[in-house]
C-alpha cells in the first residue's frame, strides 16, 4: 500500500513538473473546504485562551496604576512624617536648649546660695534631682553642701553620685 502511495505522489509530481507551471492539477478554489471538529475546539479553545490573557493584561495593567497611585500617595505621606518628625525633633532641641539654661541658670543661683541654706532647700527635692543638681556644681561646693543635708539624705544622694549616667 505504501508503495501505491508513494508512486501516486510521484506520478502527480511529475505531470506538474512535465506540464510545466501554468496548468494547474487542481484548482483549490473548486474544492470544498472541511475543518475537523478537533480543530474547531482547538480554535475556539485558543481564543478563549487569547481573551483570557488579554483579560489578565489589562487587569494587571489596573494594579499597576493602583500601586503606583498607593504608591505616590505612600512617599508622600513619608514625606510629611519626616517634615513633622524634623519639626518635632527641632522643637525638643529648643525644649532641651531652654531647659538646659534653665538648670544652669539655677546652678548659678544655688552655687552662690551659702551651703547652710542650700542643705534645707535641697532636702526637700527627690535624690536623683539632688545628685543631678550636685553633679553640676564644683567639687568645692559639694563637699561644703553635703554636711548640710540629712545624713539619710546625704548617704542615698552620695551612692547615686558615685553612679555615671
Amino acid at each position: 500500500m505504501k508503495m501505491v502511495v508513494k508512486k501516486r505522489i510521484f506520478a502527480v509530481v511529475v505531470v506538474f513538473f512535465f506540464s510545466g507551471s501554468g496548468i494547474l492539477l487542481l484548482n483549490a478554489a473548486d474544492l470544498p473546504v472541511t475543518i475537523s471538529p478537533e480543530i474547531i475546539e482547538k480554535s475556539v479553545s485558543l481564543q478563549q485562551r487569547e481573551e483570557a490573557v488579554t483579560a489578565r493584561e489589562k487587569a494587571l495593567d489596573q494594579r499597576a496604576k493602583e500601586l503606583d497611585a498607593i504608591k505616590n500617595e505612600v512617599d508622600g505621606k513619608l514625606e510629611q512624617i519626616a517634615a513633622l518628625q524634623k519639626d518635632v525633633e527641632e522643637k525638643l532641641a529648643a525644649i532641651k536648649q531652654e531647659q538646659d539654661a534653665s538648670f544652669k541658670n539655677l546652678i548659678k543661683v544655688y552655687s552662690a546660695m551659702s551651703p547652710s541654706k542650700l542643705g534645707p532647700l535641697l532636702n526637700q527635692m527627690t535624690d536623683d534631682n539632688v545628685a543631678k543638681v550636685l553633679r553640676a556644681m564644683k567639687a568645692e561646693q559639694v563637699a561644703l553642701i553635703m554636711p548640710k543635708l540629712d545624713s539619710e539624705k546625704a548617704v542615698k544622694v552620695s551612692r547615686l553620685l558615685g553612679r555615671f549616667e
